[in-house]
């Protein structure tokens, strides 16, 4: 029961996520001017569907880089779904085109991991999504899509980024708690290619 339990969390999270971002790079939100008027059910859908392919290997991808590096340090982890904060960043994409991404997290239990492992174990997912990027900027340059790889390379640093925030229940407080220097880096990374490359 708990596994058919994460995997259908899983699902609707990677779901509302992906109509989120679906929303914001399509410029479909409350706040743009002429919104009505520029909607296109036919570039929505593609949009999304995009969206669904790209967030199904940055999303789902980077949950899984948490859960087996928590195994990995002898815990058990499994994914739960935020109800609320998925209903929040769906609502925050529509009215104000901004993606908040945080729908959910990997809860660990059956050891307590030290500050270190648990740094790591919080390290794993945004790493994993910076990887992520640079594979989606070598697809690009062997002639994939320019619509998959643009949201592939966007998609991908910008949970990094997100989930590096130190604050709250963010990767990024765990991180930093355990080692500023590699939260820094790590931070520097994504941060380059959305706002400046």
């Amino acid at each position: 029961m708990k596994r058919y339990n994460e995997i259908k969390d899983i699902i609707i999270a990677w779901l509302s996520i992906s109509l989120c971002f679906a929303l914001v790079l399509g410029g479909y939100n409350l706040l743009a001017k002429n919104i009505f008027k520029n909607f296109s059910i036919i570039n929505f859908l593609i949009l999304l569907g995009v969206s669904l392919i790209v967030t199904g290997t940055s999303f789902i991808l980077h949950e899984l880089a948490h859960k087996y590096t928590a195994i990995h340090f002898g815990a058990k982890a499994q994914f739960m779904k935020w109800p609320k904060s998925l209903l929040a960043s769906i609502g925050l994409a529509l009215v104000t085109g901004f993606v908040f991404v945080a729908p959910g997290a990997v809860y660990i239990f059956g050891k307590e991991l030290d500050i270190k492992q648990n740094g790591i174990v919080s390290l794993a997912g945004p790493v994993l999504n910076i990887i992520m990027g640079f594979i989606f900027i070598g697809l690009g340059l062997l002639g994939l899509s320019k619509l998959i790889v643009s949201y592939g390379i966007f998609i991908n640093f910008w949970i990094a980024a997100f989930n590096l925030i130190p604050f709250g229940p963010l990767d990024g407080k765990k991180i930093f708690m355990w080692n500023p220097f590699v939260w820094l880096i790590t931070m520097i990374i994504p941060l380059l290619f959305i706002f400046v490359l």
